[in-house]
């Protein structure tokens, strides 16, 4: 049965392969100049009603949970299945006009999508909604499952432990989730007639999902499995092609030597080659994904009738008007696309002027956010040292990551509820090694007396616990001691920051982010701190545009440090301050010009991108 429906594919793809591949060309340069912008626009819109430029992490289940949130989700779902939708329509009407009147008109074609794009837009409403409706019953089983087994002790604890009970969450969770992904592919299957039977039986966007479930009734197989199929291939053969262009170019360059003249052909070859090849891949996926779902459908549907009721395409829209639109498309996309190649290379760090904080303080040589840690990243030449501060029990600012002290010491206690008093007598150095025995949890107040002059300190706001005293502490401690120009100061929380920088001016502070939505350039901080796996050219080009810096975090690989350097961020955060001091060092004894090819020398070798890393 598989390999009948493959094989008619194929007769039948000569007949669109030419059509279907200048339609997705003229209707993707569409999108992207027009609808792409305006969603995004949209989007960013919302976000802004919740009275910020951005929301991240503490703030986004919050937002999520309030009406901007939820319009913000089923418009994100709603706008990619509009554009995956329209661009559906055109390719199913060429591909059941060319089976049976072996031509089409792209204008036509182009056409038909504009009219039917309200419609479309309604279906992929509906169907997000459904989607989120659905997640929800997931979502609370995993959230229970956090509250059952991962709740008693700080999240970095079972991260770093990794207990039983880690493990059986774990195992939980992902079968919740893969229950989920089961689901919602059950759905698309269902649901896979609803754009045809839209189209060409015009019917309503609520009327084309119930037709399109009853004629998938019990065939969920019949359907999936050729469609499962075909995308593995395409994935398969897509990761093939590119690794073996990379490498092929790696094995160039070794063996040819790193001069302009000769990188950057190699690199403007290679990375045109990878998109042209993806691209193709692509293309040709969504085609035979499209054929496939053509050839279903009209198995069950008299589809030569209802094609001939589609509408011809205004007098206004020839082919001759399509071909000087599509031009003009065309070159307003050139255009944009000169500009950001001009931006990115405009954002090549020549000067590598990049400062290192030590993550709390040096993490890998000493016990983290203790006095032997702040001395070991003085010792290794940071720039600064990153450390976590909290309140005890009886209000005492200190220095300590999670909520308790069960990674550290192994004592079942929060931090909450111990005072000063009875966590100086607790050992966190045991753990990381027996010279460390007499290690104890320092004040902040003692570890500015040890850094002051010698390092600038990272403060972090930590609120594992709701205190509220937490802000005006820490703020008093630094102006006190005239610390106020040998630190900054950053949180996860926006409006600590908000409230420690009214309350002393002078002080910088820093937002931190791991996930977002909305424009994180424009909050009003002195500088972003984000996760390295989120950190891109253009984020860091906007945030510099309006005066502020860019710090990532945590940074511990060479060359992907290396990559950060050539971004143009302004502070790398990591576990190896040493190494990654010596790398720096190393960059900046090159030239501009070997700067430039060892950066373009990385674009086609390629640097791994880090999972996100904890704070």
């Amino acid at each position: 049965m598989l390999f009948l429906q493959y094989r008619s594919v194929r007769e039948h793809l000569r007949f669109v392969l030419k059509p279907e591949i200048v339609f997705e060309f003229w209707s993707t340069l569409i999108f992207m100049i027009s609808f792409t912008p305006a969603s995004g626009w949209l989007l960013n819109r919302l976000v802004a009603s919740s009275g910020q430029y951005a929301v991240s992490d503490n703030d986004l289940l919050a937002f999520f949970l309030s009406f901007p949130g939820i319009l913000f989700l089923a418009l994100s779902v709603g706008f990619i299945l509009t554009f995956w939708f329209a661009e559906q329509v055109g390719l199913l009407i060429i591909s059941i006009k060319a089976v049976y009147e072996k031509q089409v008109s792209v204008s036509r074609v182009l056409w038909q999508q504009i009219t039917h794009l309200p419609a479309l837009f309604r279906l992929g409403l509906l169907q997000a909604a459904v989607y989120l409706v659905t997640s929800i019953p997931f979502l609370l089983g995993i959230g229970l499952t956090y509250l059952w087994l991962l709740r008693e002790w700080d999240l970095y604890y079972y991260l770093n432990v990794r207990p039983l009970s880690w493990w059986i969450a774990v195992a939980i969770a992902g079968t919740i989730s893969a229950a989920y992904l089961i689901w919602a592919a059950w759905l698309y299957i269902r649901w896979s007639f609803a754009i045809p039977i839209l189209v060409f039986e015009n019917a309503t966007p609520t009327g084309s999902l119930r037709k399109s479930w009853r004629r998938t009734q019990g065939r969920f197989w019949e359907f999936a499995f050729p469609l499962a199929v075909w995308w593995f291939l395409v994935a398969i053969s897509s990761l093939v092609l590119t690794w073996l262009i990379r490498a092929t170019a790696a094995q160039l360059l070794d063996h040819t030597g790193f001069t302009l003249k000769v990188v950057v052909p190699v690199v403007v070859g290679t990375l045109a080659l990878i998109a042209i090849l993806d691209g193709i891949l692509f293309i040709i996926g969504k085609i035979v994904h499209v054929l496939l779902i053509a050839e279903f459908y009209l198995a069950l549907t008299d589809a030569e009738k209802q094609s001939s009721t589609l509408a011809p395409a205004p007098g206004w829209l020839s082919p001759t008007r399509l071909k000087r639109i599509g031009w003009l498309i065309a070159g307003i996309a050139l255009i944009m696309g000169v500009a950001t190649g001009a931006a990115f290379i405009q954002g090549f760090n020549i000067k590598g002027a990049v400062e290192i904080t030590g993550h709390r303080g040096s993490k890998v040589r000493a016990p983290e956010n203790t006095l032997s840690a702040l001395q070991q990243a003085i010792d290794e030449g940071a720039d600064y040292a990153e450390i976590d501060v909290q309140t005890t029990a009886d209000g005492v600012v200190v220095l300590l990551h999670d909520a308790d002290l069960m990674r550290v010491a192994s004592v079942r206690r929060r931090l909450r509820d111990i005072n000063f008093h009875e966590l100086n007598s607790i050992d966190v150095g045991s753990w990381f090694a027996p010279e460390f025995s007499s290690e104890r949890i320092p004040t902040l107040q003692e570890a500015i007396d040890l850094c002051r002059g010698r390092i600038k300190l990272n403060i972090e706001l930590k609120f594992t616990w709701p205190d509220p005293t937490l802000v005006e502490k820490v703020g008093d401690i630094i102006e006190r001691n005239g610390f106020v120009s040998e630190c900054v100061v950053s949180s996860l929380n926006f409006q600590a920051l908000t409230e420690i920088k009214r309350a002393f001016p002078e002080l910088k502070v820093g937002f931190i982010v791991l996930k977002a939505v909305g424009n994180l350039s424009r909050m009003d901080a002195d500088f972003l701190s984000i996760s390295a796996a989120r950190a891109t050219p253009r984020l860091v080009r906007a945030v510099h545009r309006r005066g502020e810096q860019v710090h990532v975090w945590t940074v511990n690989d060479l060359n992907y440090a290396l990559s950060m350097i050539e971004m143009g961020v302004d502070n790398i955060i990591t576990d190896e301050p040493k190494e990654i001091r010596n790398l720096l060092e190393a960059w900046q004894t090159l030239s501009d010009s070997e700067k430039i090819v060892l950066m373009l020398r990385n674009l086609i070798v390629g640097v791994e991108r880090p999972e996100p890393s904890e704070l």
